[in-house]
């Protein structure tokens, strides 16, 4: 049950961010994916499913940053 929580969770994350930025959820992914977006929301799903959702996506795109990727 636990891996279908994160799982509708991370999609809703992806879906904020590509409606932030004009983006497919393919491309967002894709994005979140390369640039460790993804490898962190797995890791710290139990602090960041906590979070208002505005700071988890900024948390997610400061982790992409940090490793090379930007959205404009």
């Amino acid at each position: 049950m636990e891996i279908k929580k994160q799982t509708y969770y991370f999609i809703m994350v992806l879906n904020m961010i590509a409606k932030r930025y004009n983006l497919s959820i393919r491309e967002t992914y894709e994005f979140a994916n390369k640039y460790k977006g993804m490898e962190f929301l797995h890791e710290f799903y139990d602090v960041e499913h906590t979070l208002n959702t505005e700071d988890v996506i900024d948390d997610v795109l400061a982790i992409c940053s940090k490793n090379g990727g930007i959205l404009a």
